[in-house]
């Protein structure tokens, strides 16, 4: 072999070996470039932090002020700081308008153990802690009375801040949060956006004989209904009807003249030539259309007052139709006006208690039971609870005193007593010419007050019972 062919020969060797160097590179470089794709899709199928979405939008932050936990369960819970939830939304969109503080909504106070919610002409949330009711009152449509919504956890405080479960802040926000734990990913959905989902489904959508049927938005009751995956519409001849939330089927098809979704009993009142009945959100009659009006008595009681020729009653909605009236519609009212009595607590004037209800005939007053009897032996007072109070400072009306389950009650002669959930009324004498709550550095107290020889004496009314005993 002469040297040329040496060289050749070393030449081909040489790139053999750089071929070789070279597929082992690529090869290398494959199983890098696979592994880092693998740990790409691995972080990201499991990432290391939280990424939140309010409305499709990516925001930052969310996870620094949230409380995560696992419960006895092996449950993954979360908990949301109540106030600083409403400063998280306003600052993320200016649509969200809300604003936050301490204490009752209607009473100025600065009791940290509860805070309101008020998002501006819209809706007011108020939260107490050791509770698992969340109050609310619809702005929009100017009630007086508070909706009753029921977390599935207590509101608790740490460090002086009021938190609440993930249930809790959905009811109190009218929002949907769901929390995918293998991506660390939390959706936060606002009524608003589900509201404008649906106009915009229904603005393409032909539904047989009815044609497009209309969603109607900023209709705030109205619109909770979505939450139950039900939907009111209405169609090209102006009725209304029930629609499920995927649009494949009718509940109720429109052909009532109006339908009004009750968010404490997740019912709607449905309207029709004049009257008025209540169907379940499958559609069940549960009252039927006989009534002139029909208006939720709150605190999960299925109980409603129905209005007759101008009358009103009680109808028990877990009974049927056939044997649901437990006070018939014979009456001059049913409840009283809450807004005697807001620093006393009272938010609902139908049942008081959990278990009294004021029914009026002409100028007298008697108090119901839940199961409909008349517990006060027949129409005898005057007024229930007391609000022509004397004028002071730190002096309120009062109705209940819940510790001591006794309302207050004003017979014919014009004096005051007291009146317990069994209808006795022999707690004290009809002597007393005021009972009120009195409020001293931040304490509440109630007292009652009578005339002795033309002298006015005050006495603790806790303190009376005690002794009493």
């Amino acid at each position: 072999m002469n040297i040329d062919d040496d060289e050749l020969e070393e030449k081909k060797l040489k790139t053999k070996k750089l071929k070789t160097l070279i597929i082992i590179s690529i090869i290398i470089l494959s199983v890098i470039a696979l592994i880092l794709a693998a740990l790409i899709v691995y972080k990201k199928e499991n990432p290391s932090y939280i990424t939140t979405y309010i409305d499709g939008e990516r925001v930052q932050n969310f996870d620094k002020i949230i409380d995560i936990q696992t419960d006895e369960n092996g449950e993954i819970q979360f908990y949301i700081p109540i106030r600083a939830f409403a400063r998280f939304l306003k600052n993320t969109n200016a649509k969200f308008d809300y604003q936050d503080f301490d204490g009752e909504y209607d009473i100025k106070t600065e009791d940290s153990s509860k805070c309101n919610i008020v998002r501006n002409n819209y809706e007011i949330a108020v939260y107490t802690k050791g509770s698992k009711i969340i109050y609310k009152k619809n702005i929009q449509n100017g009630s007086k009375e508070y909706e009753e919504c029921i977390a599935d956890r207590d509101i608790f405080s740490n460090n002086g801040v009021l938190y609440a479960s993930k249930d809790g802040i959905e009811k109190g926000y009218n929002v949907v949060i769901s929390y995918n734990e293998k991506k660390k990913i939390i959706n936060i959905y606002s009524l608003d956006f589900l509201v404008q989902n649906q106009i915009q489904r229904f603005a393409t959508e032909k539904f047989g004989n009815y044609g497009t049927l209309k969603y109607e938005e900023n209709i705030l009751n109205n619109n909770k209904s979505i939450f139950e995956d039900v939907l009111i519409v209405k169609a090209s001849n102006n009725k209304y009807g029930l629609l499920k939330g995927n649009h494949e089927e009718f509940i109720l098809e429109p052909k009532y003249d109006k339908i009004t979704f009750v968010p404490d009993s997740k019912c709607f009142l449905v309207e029709s030539d004049g009257k008025i009945g209540l169907f379940e959100k499958d559609g069940t009659r549960k009252i039927g259309l006989i009534y002139e009006d029909i208006i939720s008595m709150g605190k999960n009681s299925n109980l409603y007052v129905v209005k007759s020729n101008n009358q009103f009653g009680v109808v028990d909605g877990n009974k049927s139709e056939n044997d649901n009236i437990i006070i018939y519609p014979q009456y001059d009212q049913i409840g009283i006006d809450v807004n005697n009595y807001l620093y006393n607590g009272v938010k609902n004037g139908y049942i008081i208690l959990d278990d009294l209800i004021p029914v009026r005939l002409g100028n007298v007053w008697a108090i119901y039971n839940k199961q409909g009897k008349n517990i006060s032996n027949g129409f005898k007072y005057v007024s229930i609870g007391c609000n022509n109070i004397k004028s002071g400072n730190n002096i309120y009306s009062l109705l209940q005193i819940p510790d001591a389950k006794l309302i207050i009650v004003k017979d014919q002669s014009n004096k005051y007593g007291f009146m317990d959930i069994t209808g006795n009324d022999a707690i004290a004498p009809f002597v007393l010419d005021q009972i009120y709550i009195k409020t001293s550095n931040g304490v509440d107290s109630y007292w009652m007050s009578y005339t002795v020889n033309g002298e006015e004496k005050e006495l603790n009314v806790l303190d009376y019972l005690k002794q009493k005993k």
